[in-house]
């Protein structure tokens, strides 16, 4: 009995130590040297030919990500703002500008509270008004249309984000996505209850029940993080019109990612056509 109640009391404190951590788990800013000041970000920034956006939008807090040096150069189709995921930062996503310039876009790469010099802690209280502000923000400046694209946590934060069907996105990709935080941290944390335990759900399914713009979803067929199969329930649930596209063989962070993969442009054809 005593061996079965400290197993118990084991458990619990666990139990605990996931519900008081969950934020720190979701968002491992101490991984690839996330969390960094103003000046370090900006140098980063720099050595792969970005910048911050500093040019005053109303409602956004300050640094809300890194743009091309030429962002408001006009051009033909619009602007994808893009989610990163939870282990970098927003600049360690530059991998989209080529294909997306390349396909007539401008590349928004938007920055979590607390991460590439950004101040602030990353929740989903602090990341969803803020980034709804933001897209609405630059279509009013003129840099729309705007299209959002989610990788990994980043899929379940743009899903989120685009439940408010009132903000002017015109489509949405998902690339590695779940199809709810709970099925995702279940497969991680098979033994414990994380449905009650979860303060942000980040159900992608219900976020984009009312969804009316085309979206892609595009999964990795050997994805070790996030298996395939939620993606795939994700697909099955979200309604039309909506695309998938499977990399075979791929992992959840070794997806083909060279510019002139036709891949790219069955997505950005599909979302904006």
């Amino acid at each position: 009995m005593a061996i079965a109640r400290r197993l118990i009391n084991y458990y619990l404190l666990i139990c605990v130590a996931l519900f008081l951590l969950q934020n720190s788990l979701l968002f491992p800013r101490w991984l690839s040297g996330a969390a960094q000041s103003p000046e370090e970000g900006r140098a980063r920034a720099a050595d792969v030919g970005l910048v911050p956006w500093e040019s005053p939008l109303a409602g956004v807090r300050p640094l809300p990500g890194y743009v091309r040096p030429d962002f408001s150069r006009p051009t033909p189709r619009g602007t994808i703002l893009v989610f990163h995921g939870n282990a970098a930062c927003a600049f360690d996503r530059s991998y989209y500008l080529v294909p997306f310039a390349q396909r007539g876009f401008r590349t928004f790469l938007y920055e979590y509270p607390g991460y590439g010099g950004r101040s602030g802690s990353p929740s989903a209280a602090t990341i969803i008004p803020d980034a709804q502000a933001l897209i609405r923000a630059l279509d009013q400046a003129g840099y729309g249309p705007v299209y959002v694209w989610g990788e990994s946590i980043g899929a379940g934060v743009a899903a989120a984000v685009c439940r408010d069907t009132t903000l002017p996105i015109h489509g949405l990709a998902l690339l590695t996505p779940w199809d709810s935080l709970t099925n995702a941290a279940s497969y991680h944390y098979p033994f414990f209850p994380v449905s009650f335990l979860l303060r942000d759900k980040y159900d992608s399914i219900a976020n984009l029940a009312e969804f009316k713009h085309p979206i892609c979803v595009i999964c990795s067929t050997q994805d070790e993080i996030l298996p395939v199969r939620l993606g795939l329930n994700l697909f099955a649930q979200l309604p039309e019109p909506k695309k998938l596209i499977l990399h075979e063989g791929c992992g959840h962070n070794s997806w083909p990612s060279s510019p002139e993969l036709p891949w790219w442009d069955a997505a950005l054809h599909f979302i904006a056509p």
